[in-house]
């Protein structure tokens, strides 16, 4: 059963929602907007003034008194263009440094540092960013991101990696150096005929990158073999819109898709999906606990915010649901600070109405 703790108006529209895994900065969350202006929604603009026309902001939050009374603290809030999506790396890495990656419609990757010191706040400053169409001359929107980090494992031997969708059906890979200074591409190529709504690495094989696009196709590449595709799934009746792979189970791997369905495969053979459950809306975020990996929070567009138990997973279920939001559900993400063993705590934020939500969800005991 879900309750609303703190709302905050965030006079943009919300779409993208994520908490600090880092230790001692479990209670920080970012929150990324999206809004077009009135002069571009009336003009029939160029390239160039297209850009401009998708302003957002990026919020950062402090949540106090989380064993009490939580309620949200603004500590931040700095004006980008459009965000489309964010997360931060699973891990602290590359010199101990907490790091956030952004995408945005201006068409990059940007990566910003969270640091705190003795008489100050925590705050985020931007330390890279890189443009995912300079190798083509073409304008896109980059649309997701995911670090390869996420078995939370020490990074002291491995490539710190960030795959990007675009608005132009292409992924892109980068490697991050120099504490995050430095971003190569390492891998670029075409995936989808029209916009990669989603792109997620393995995280227990890194090398292998999934992608998800409008033109229903999930696919799967492997970046030491080329650009072709080492799988193509054709079985979702709509766009893809999101994956997430299971850091815990490792051949775990769940979809979403504007068909509405919530599907759960086994990475070994993605032909067909071990289970299926309809939420009755677009599914556009899926994100696994951070406890266990076993329930998965949905983001279900215009039927709002689902908790679903995939422990069996042949037979997922839907154990809590959340209709507070008046707009399209986009983003959404669990913390990981911990109030007690039952009660879980949430953020979720909505596009049109400019909402984000601070909740706890206490689930029965079988879940």
């Amino acid at each position: 059963m879900f309750r609303t703790l703190d709302v905050f108006d965030t006079e943009y529209s919300a779409d993208s929602v994520e908490w600090c895994p880092a230790e001692d900065f479990q209670n920080i969350f970012a929150c990324g907007t999206y809004q077009l202006t009135e002069k571009d929604e009336k003009d029939n603009l160029g390239p160039e003034d297209d850009k401009k026309k998708r302003i957002g902001r990026i919020y950062l939050f402090q949540v106090t008194q989380i064993d009490e009374d939580p309620k949200l603290s603004k500590l931040q809030q700095i004006e980008v263009a459009a965000v489309l999506d964010m997360k931060w790396a699973h891990v602290r890495c590359l010199g101990d440094r907490i790091l956030l990656g952004v995408v945005n419609a201006a068409g990059f990757l940007q990566i910003y540092e969270l640091t705190k010191s003795s008489t100050e706040a925590p705050s985020l400053s931007l330390v890279s960013e890189v443009s995912i169409g300079e190798d083509d001359g073409e304008d896109r929107l980059a649309l997701s991101l995911d670090w390869s980090t996420g078995r939370r494992f020490d990074l002291e031997d491995q490539d710190v990696e960030i795959t990007v969708s675009d608005s132009g059906g292409s992924i892109s890979v980068f490697k991050l150096e120099d504490g995050g200074k430095s971003l190569e591409r390492v891998h670029f190529w075409k995936a989808h005929a029209f916009e990669a709504w989603i792109t997620a690495f393995d995280y227990w094989h890194t090398n292998v990158v999934y992608s998800g696009g409008d033109d229903c196709k999930f696919l799967c590449f492997d970046t030491r073999t080329g650009p072709k595709p080492t799988m193509t799934c054709r079985v979702h009746e709509a766009g893809v819109t999101s994956l997430h792979s299971n850091w815990e189970r490792e051949y775990s791997l769940v979809s979403g898709s504007y068909d509405e369905i919530v599907r759960i495969w086994d990475t070994r053979q993605l032909r067909r999906p071990l289970g299926e459950l309809s939420l009755g809306g677009g599914v556009w975020r899926l994100k696994w606990d951070p406890r266990e990996a076993r329930l998965l929070l949905a983001a279900g567009m215009y039927n709002g915010f689902f908790v679903v138990d995939c422990d069996i997973e042949q037979s997922p279920k839907l154990v809590a649901e959340y209709k507070e939001h008046k707009s399209i559900a986009y983003g959404c993400d669990w913390s990981f600070a911990k109030r007690n063993d039952k009660e879980l705590l949430l953020a979720t934020c909505s596009f049109y109405d400019h909402a984000l939500k601070l909740s706890s969800v206490e689930l029965s005991d079988d879940a």
